[in-house]
């Protein structure tokens, strides 16, 4: 099951695309034009949108700009007929971190622990037979080992390299939790 969540800005959105498996398959930070023809061509399963929430405080034209194209983004999902779902910050962050009110480095932290690095694991591995360079070393401290390569591996939340895309990628994985919830209390 595709899912796309998405961060909304004023000028730029973020989206990361995901699987049940919470596997990140593409993430992005891309102008919010792109991202509406973006989304009318993906045609996903899902889209979960980041949306806004008054606190209490005076706000600035950015907020309204990203209010905008939240309403894009829910127009662009009606024509489609794409189903969506909107959920507040301090809804799926409370949620993935355990408690109410966060910052961007407790969120990336919270998703490092319960879903593993943003880098790259450098491991060895012999170089098969036929490939360049495989063989066995002739001299030196290795005669007779097989000789071996570096491969680097990305690891989960690679493509995750922003504050935007980690929280697109929070709220998408909030809402694959509380909807498998759903479905497991149905079933029970």
């Amino acid at each position: 099951m595709r899912i796309i969540g998405i961060d909304p800005g004023p000028t730029e959105s973020a989206y990361a695309l995901i699987d049940n498996d919470f596997r990140v398959h593409e993430a992005e930070k891309v102008n919010n034009d792109n991202l509406a023809e973006w989304l009318a061509v993906q045609r996903p399963v899902h889209v979960v949108i980041e949306s806004m929430q008054s606190y209490g405080a005076p706000v600035g034209r950015s907020t309204f700009e990203t209010c905008f194209m939240i309403g894009r983004l829910i127009q662009v999902c009606k024509d489609h007929q794409i189903p969506y779902t909107l959920y507040p910050r301090p809804e799926y962050t409370r949620r993935i971190c355990g408690v109410g009110k966060i910052n961007d480095a407790v969120l990336r932290q919270a998703l490092l622990l319960r879903f593993g690095g943003y880098g790259e694991t450098a491991t060895t591995e012999v170089i098969p037979t036929g490939q360049e360079g495989a063989g066995v070393y002739k001299g030196g401290p290795r005669k007779g080992q097989p000789r071996v390569r570096e491969v680097h591996t990305p690891q989960p939340l690679h493509a995750l390299n922003c504050t935007d895309k980690r929280s697109a990628y929070a709220v998408a994985v909030y809402h694959v939790d509380v909807t498998t919830h759903e479905r497991r209390a149905v079933h029970a």
